[in-house]
């Protein structure tokens, strides 16, 4: 039990380091470059190159666009631009193309069964498919552009695909799929796990699909026709006039822009939270732009306040960092539970790292047997929380918690763990490595009991309490009594699971190098040395000067034969013979009650 409060303890200590060295990383990087990371950036100080990855970034076409002072006009009317992300642009970039080229082809559907299970159930993101006619005609991309395609949509989520009539005919009849084309499947409506909808077409430039894809998409961001419409439905915090399903959802997020059209990644997570998040978009006016600020900007309107996005660290304007801010402030199930494996699998690794194990196959055992149990009981507690939730008493308990964690969310530390939360995602490798590196700092650095160090991993001594045997109630001879409970408990058929009481009562004590031991020429041990010794050439040395002798210590474990090091725990026999404590006591709880080298009783005190 002291272990798991042990690794509890662990675990919010090396969460508490973590967040205290990126705090001490952000002072260190704003004491030497002497700005912000959130600091903004004029567009046009940006290569033509970083405007255009900004712009793919960000779902934004800039076909026809060819000036510098055109596209960085046109970088300006989609967000802000911060330090921090002009410098995270190659990084993304970097990691896409490599996540592009290890992976293999897009999914290629093998029937109707394998389409539907990934097209049709998976009502939360966005399919593009391309579809192979039975016909010997050549599909409508051929492998280059369609590497192209997939290379633009990969920062936005969007999954592909191909289906080849051939394999499954009787689809693409029914379908109507003669012609070689591209599938486009999304959800439908605001409703949570909608019907999905496919839309369809046979364009073969990249940049045409990209902008068709892009206005099927924003199709799900609602447009604000009038400011008044503005002020009714979205600034205010109640909205009467909105229907059941609207009302229920209760954080919206407004794009403030001149575009005509919002960014893709801002449409496709539209997509993402659907039915949980309302997205709408607002092209300002010239005789508007007075009445609502600063343009552009991304509200994020919540029952209890609107803030404006993109003014703390890591509020991006991209899919992956505003994906991580609204499941901050607006979770379902799943994000809680996957916080809670993650949580829980950290608490493994500084429990079994606390373990001790002499052979490498009893730690392998152990960090497979504690990651199981703490997975098994994680889910076990989930599958409780999951029925609990059900209860109507428990839907004003829930509603309250995810104001409370929304308020957590929106505040300046919140804030500041979600950065450290994105920092860390990017390096995973340090992550896991910085995770165990504390584990095994913290294993040698936290003392142990000595019944700690004693104790096996398979042992739950917690779930046992030792009783005094029935020979020493009664006063009987410990070999008579021994010999009643072996009668009482035959070993034929049952083996005895713990071991006797006198095993506890054994002494032990730490292992300590033996010392090399002078002996005086006139002492009476020296004299004794003499008489023992037939070597002729001690005893002449012995009577001239002082000597020093090895001393005679048995340095290895008879059972397991491996040398003793300095601090491990020994148990030592009645007989005065002394092994490891493992390996003394798994002997004994093998029912060989005596010792190993003299097969003296070990329960009998020898005189």
């Amino acid at each position: 039990m002291r272990s798991a409060w042990v690794a509890l303890v662990l675990l919010l200590t090396y969460l508490l380091l973590v967040f205290l060295a990126f705090r001490f990383l952000d002072i260190m990087l704003r004491y030497q470059e002497g700005v912000l990371t959130t600091h903004t950036i004029n567009p046009i100080l940006l290569s033509v190159r970083q405007l255009k990855q900004l712009l793919e970034v960000r779902g934004v076409s800039y076909t026809g666009y060819v000036e510098k002072q055109e596209l960085a006009h046109l970088v300006e009317a989609s967000a802000d631009v911060v330090r921090d992300e002009v410098e995270e642009l190659g990084e993304v970039n970097l990691r896409e193309k490599e996540r592009l080229t290890s992976t293999p082809n897009p999914s290629h559907f093998t029937g109707a069964a394998h389409f539907y299970e990934q097209v049709e159930d998976t009502k939360d993101s966005v399919w593009l498919v391309q579809v192979i006619p039975m016909t010997k005609m050549d599909p409508l991309l051929d492998d280059y552009t369609w590497t192209i395609v997939r290379n633009m949509l990969a920062p936005f989520a969007i999954r592909t695909g191909i289906f080849n009539c051939r394999l499954d005919h009787r689809l693409c009849n029914s379908k109507g799929w003669s012609q070689p084309l591209l599938l486009l499947a999304m959800p439908r409506g605001i409703k949570p796990k909608d019907r999905v909808i496919m839309r369809t077409c046979q364009l073969t430039k990249p940049n045409a699909i990209f902008e068709w894809l892009r206005e099927q998409l924003s199709l799900r961001v609602k447009k604000v026709e009038e400011y008044s419409d503005l002020e009714k439905e979205w600034l205010q915090a109640n909205n009467q006039n909105a229907t059941t399903i609207e009302s229920n959802i209760g954080v919206k997020v407004l794009l403030l822009t001149h575009l005509l059209h919002p960014p893709l990644f801002l449409a496709a997570l539209s997509i993402k939270f659907t039915g949980r998040i309302t997205f709408g978009i607002f092209t300002v006016k010239k005789e508007d732009v007075s009445k609502v600020g600063k343009i552009p900007s991304y509200l994020i309107i919540t029952p209890d306040q609107t803030i404006v996005y993109g003014r703390r660290k890591m509020e991006h304007f991209n899919l992956r960092s505003m994906n991580s801010f609204l499941k901050a402030i607006q979770p379902e199930m799943n994000d809680f539970f996957l916080c809670s494996l993650l949580l829980a699998n950290m608490f493994a690794v500084f429990y079994f790292l606390q373990v001790i194990a002499e052979s490498w196959w009893r730690m392998l055992a152990a960090v497979l047997w504690t990651v199981v149990v703490c997975n098994l009981l994680l889910f076990a507690a989930w599958l409780v929380l999951y029925g609990a939730l059900h209860w109507p008493v428990t839907a004003s308990f829930c509603n309250w918690c995810l104001s409370a964690i929304r308020m957590i969310a929106l505040s300046e530390t919140g804030s500041l763990v979600r950065s450290d939360w994105l920092r860390l995602l990017k390096s995973s490798r340090l992550f896991v490595c910085s995770l165990f590196a504390f584990g095994v700092f913290a294993r040698r650095k936290v003392p142990r009991s000595e019944n700690e160090r004693g104790t096996s991993w398979w042992e739950i001594d917690c779930l046992f309490r030792q009783q005094p045997p029935l020979f020493s109630a009664i006063g009987l001879d410990p070999e008579t009594g021994v010999l009643i409970e072996r009668l009482a408990v035959p070993a034929l058929w049952l083996e005895p699971s713990l071991i006797h009481e006198y095993a506890s009562l054994l002494p032990t004590h730490k292992y300590r190098p033996p010392q090399r031991k002078l002996v005086r020429k006139d002492s009476p041990e020296a004299l004794q040395t003499m008489m023992d010794t037939e070597d002729d050439n001690i005893v002449t040395e012995l009577s001239r000067r002082d000597l020093l002798f090895d001393a005679k210590e048995v340095t290895e474990c008879a059972i397991c034969l491996d040398k003793y090091r300095s601090g491990v725990l020994l148990c030592t026999l009645p007989c005065s013979h002394n092994y490891h404590h493992k390996c003394i006591f798994t002997w004994l709880s093998r029912n060989n009650h005596h010792c190993p080298i003299c097969r003296w009783p070990a329960y009998k005190t020898k005189i």
